[in-house]
Formats: C-alpha cells, structure tokens, sequence
C-alpha cells in the first residue's frame, strides 16, 4: 500500500455542526487534517491505499458516511 496526499473541499450542514471534527473522526477521517481557507473548509488526506483512485474513493466514502457534501478534489 502507498500514501497518496490529496485535499477534499466540504460544503453543507456540517459546517454548522460544532462538534464537525469528531464526526469526521468517527467516520473514519482519522488521516485528515481540517483546514478553512477562504471561508472554505478543505479536508486534506495522508491516506494509504492500492492505488490514488481508491484513496479518494475511501475518503470521499466516509465523508459522505459523516453527513458532509463534498466539491473539488484536488492532488
């Protein structure tokens, strides 16, 4: 397995929610470091797996699983 770096942007209602990063955490973020950039919040990954695409597909997977609206991957 390899480490594959990337960042996620989030929108939507977990924005709002005050307790945002232990949700991530629970989900299955525990790789993810939060950031808000520009009133945006990116989610960047450190996440090993086979191959990049399924790297983002795990994290996209467990984003959505914690209630988040996802945007743009960016490598």
């Amino acid at each position: 397995m390899d480490r594959h770096s990337f960042s996620i942007e989030i929108t939507g209602g977990i924005l709002r929610h005050p307790e945002f990063e232990d949700i991530l955490y629970e989900a299955g973020c525990s790789d993810a470091l939060i950031a808000i950039v520009d009133g945006r919040m990116m989610v960047d990954f450190d996440r090993y797996a086979s191959s990049y695409e399924n790297a983002v597909a795990s994290a996209l997977s467990d984003l959505r699983k914690a209630g988040a609206t996802v945007g743009d991957v960016t490598h």
